[in-house]
């Protein structure tokens, strides 16, 4: 049944992970580092400088095993496994943490390359795939995620080849696909990269943390002008330090771990 619903609706799901036991360390991880982005930005702020430091929300999968664990959930693996297959590999980890005064994440999908320098290609299904895992509950209220059921497929009236990534609204065409994705702590859902979604404004209730991974067939490979390669060249080897450890961490290819 859920493969059928992938099929069609482009997202899976939710499902719950074999092992919660380690989902309020994990928030409390994603807190510390969103004190260290903040405080990254601050100091951006005074010095009057461009904040070129390393996000350090981003890809803990590497350096943090409560975090990698997470990715590495017996149910989670095996529905990846069930729905997208095997050899693939995690190439970005993030958090989106929503409180009173956060606002709303604007409608987009996570599709950011597609293989080396070649053109995206919205509508390919086989080689792109996302994790949105709740760390803890995320109501209706408190920044819920919604999406648009089917928007890994061609809908009529709704041309996406003219669209760019991040828009603030969707045609009436798609209006009555836009699905809520309310989501209990410790559950979580696999979709199409493709898939347009958003996260609304926080509107009360306890602080909200989810976290995503990004997915993608090994035999990809990145692009030489993403993001990725911008951030880093010409630098080497980046030493980012490893929570919850003295030592810090080399790590020349942030963010690709071999998946399953």
């Amino acid at each position: 049944m859920s493969r059928e619903q992938l099929q069609q609706d482009g997202l899976a799901g939710p499902f719950e992970l074999a092992d919660k036991s380690q989902l309020d360390e994990a928030y409390d991880i994603a807190l510390e580092l969103k004190a260290l982005r903040r405080q990254q930005n601050l100091v951006a702020e005074k010095t009057g400088a461009a904040n070129v430091a390393p996000n350090p929300m981003l890809d803990r999968h590497m350096d943090v095993s409560v975090i990698q664990d997470r990715f590495f959930d017996a149910n989670l693996q095996a529905q990846v496994s069930d729905h997208f297959g095997n050899d693939l590999f995690l190439w970005r980890s993030n958090f989106f943490i929503k409180k009173e005064g956060t606002g709303e994440n604007i409608w987009h999908h996570d599709r950011q390359f597609e293989n080396g320098s070649a053109p995206i290609n919205l509508f390919e299904t086989s080689n792109h795939f996302s994790i949105l895992m709740a760390l803890t509950d995320i109501s209706l209220d408190a920044g819920v995620v919604e999406y648009v059921k089917g928007s890994h497929l061609p809908i009529e009236g709704f041309d996406r080849d003219r669209m760019p990534r991040h828009v603030t609204e969707l045609p009436n065409a798609v209006h009555n696909n836009i699905t809520p994705l309310p989501l209990e702590k410790g559950q979580f859902v696999v979709f199409h990269s493709s898939l347009m979604h958003r996260s609304l404004a926080f509107g009360g209730g306890n602080t909200r943390i989810s976290m995503i991974g990004r997915l993608a067939r090994i035999g990809t490979d990145m692009p030489p002008d993403n993001w990725y390669q911008r951030a880093y060249e010409n630098q080497g080897q980046t030493v980012v330090p490893a929570i919850g450890s003295s030592n810090p961490r080399v790590r020349p290819q942030p963010g690709i771990l071999t998946f399953n």
